[in-house]
This record gives structure tokens, C-alpha cells and sequence, in this order.
């Protein structure tokens, strides 16, 4: 199975998100990155990122240093190569701002990130019923060369 990519600043919501998906029914990798910078450049496969495979479904965080969620997704959305792959943006803010800038510049879906404990593992629980059983990823397609 193709990973999954969490962009995340924040180590104890990561390493949560990252406990819970070896324990669901069907275990997702999950493969972090802290900022913007590298996940553009995982998903570019540039630097350390060069053999690495393109993730199934990519977990962003909005609000981080440097290069922010909303322009990962709106570089992403941009790119013919990568605009296929499904961003569900995970995020703690609830502004309307947030929310329908993110859906505006192309995220799939916007899920509100509560804290750790059993709300977190309910909304993990819903994410992969939903992304990992439910609906039908696309394959994720390697640019030609």
C-alpha cells in the first residue's frame, strides 16, 4: 500500500496520528514530514526524498512555519502531476477563513484536529473508514520522464 503523507509541525499530535494507524484494522503507513519545505520536496522527490514513492493521500496541517498549508495544497492543486492526490487538510483552526480558503485553493476535505485522546482516535477512525474503505483512491501516477 502507497503511503500516506502527514504534514505536521506539532510531534505530539504526529506521533498520536502515527500510534493510531498501527492500530487500525487495516494499517496505513504514514510517512511524516514537519513543514512545507519538505513536503514539497517529498513530493517533488528532491533532496533526501529522491526514491521515495508518491503517497495515496496527504494529511495536511495548516498552520506551520515557513512554507504554510495553504500553499503546499495550492502548489499541489497547481500540478498536473500531483493535483490528483486527495488533501484532507487536519487542522485545529475553526475560522471560516480556514475552512473555505482551503476548500477555495482545493482540499478534499477539512477536518477540525481535536486533541489527543479518544476524540483524536474517532476522527482517525472516521478518516480511514472513509479514505482507506469507503472511497476509491486514484492511483497515484509517477510523472513521465
Amino acid at each position: 500500500m502507497k503511503p500516506l503523507l502527514l504534514v505536521e509541525d506539532s510531534d505530539p499530535d504526529a506521533e498520536a496520528l502515527m500510534r493510531i494507524a498501527k492500530r487500525l484494522p487495516l494499517p496505513v503507513p504514514v510517512v511524516r514530514v514537519r513543514d512545507g519545505e519538505n513536503a514539497l520536496d517529498y513530493l517533488y522527490r528532491r533532496g533526501a526524498y529522491a526514491d521515495v514513492e508518491r503517497p495515496v493521500l496527504i494529511l495536511l496541517d495548516l498552520h506551520m512555519p515557513g512554507i504554510n498549508g495553504r500553499q503546499v495544497l495550492a502548489t499541489l492543486k497547481a500540478d498536473p502531476d500531483l493535483r490528483a492526490i486527495p488533501v484532507i487538510i487536519f487542522s485545529s483552526s475553526v475560522e471560516a477563513g480556514d475552512v473555505e480558503g482551503a476548500y477555495a485553493d482545493g482540499a478534499n476535505s477539512y477536518l477540525f484536529k481535536p486533541e489527543v485522546g479518544p476524540q483524536l482516535q474517532a476522527t482517525a477512525e472516521a478518516l480511514h473508514a472513509f479514505w482507506f474503505r469507503a472511497a476509491r483512491l486514484p492511483e497515484a501516477q509517477e510523472p513521465e520522464a
